[in-house]
């Protein structure tokens, strides 16, 4: 199946939908007033900490670490509920839901290391040379850093496999302007998805007034 909508958009509302869900389920499922207790405590307890260990006082110390360990063994067990249901929303979505919609595309190969490259009805033909490694985009040089433009799909080189006969290429999310240091600059649906959460589930947190 083969979606025509804006990939980078697309990412970007399902991980708004899913870091507000997440933070609405966090709210909900856990004892905010417990939490906010608790890290009151722990705050008061490591100044204690700190003090005691000023005037090492080891008696002292051993006291108020064990009332340490029972207090955020309290607030973990407070947040397991929603670590579970985070579980049950996220994994449908990065195991079934982005694959489907923007994961990588396989190329069988054939003996001579050539094989059709399929993508939105659009086919280029694809060419591996072994000894140096390069690629061969109907019948044009195509070096392995450069974006594939199959149909209305982006792609870059990912992985040849010469055992199996086989080329993966990542689905191009997002085009950054600088590279990243493990990504580069050609961004798959993961790194997009990464990228976008983690401010948008700080915001949303916030704007809920979540105790963590």
């Amino acid at each position: 199946m083969i979606w025509n909508f804006n990939p980078m958009l697309t990412v970007f509302f399902i991980s708004a939908a899913v870091s507000f869900t997440l933070a609405m389920l966090y709210k909900i499922l856990t004892n905010q007033e417990e939490l906010k207790e608790a890290n009151e405590g722990l705050k008061e307890l490591n100044k204690k900490i700190k003090e005691a260990q000023k005037n090492k006082d080891q008696k002292e110390l051993m006291k108020l670490q064990s009332q340490m360990l029972e207090l955020n063994s309290k607030k973990m067990k407070n947040t397991m509920k929603p670590m579970l249901g985070s579980f049950i929303i996220i994994i449908p979505i990065f195991v079934v839901l982005f694959p489907a919609l923007f994961g990588d595309l396989t190329v069988e190969l054939d003996d001579s290391m050539s094989g059709v490259a399929e993508f939105g009805g659009v086919e280029k033909e694809i060419r591996v040379e072994k000894e140096p490694l390069s690629l061969k985009i109907d019948g044009k040089e195509n070096p392995t850093e450069e974006v594939i433009e199959i149909g209305q799909g982006s792609f870059t080189f990912k992985n040849f496999d010469s055992d199996k006969g086989k080329v993966d290429f990542k689905r191009v999310v997002v085009e950054m302007p600088f590279s990243f240091p493990i990504w580069g600059s050609h961004i798959g649906w993961l790194g997009w998805y990464i990228l976008v959460s983690i401010p948008l589930a700080t915001i949303f947190r916030k704007g809920l007034g979540i105790v963590q």
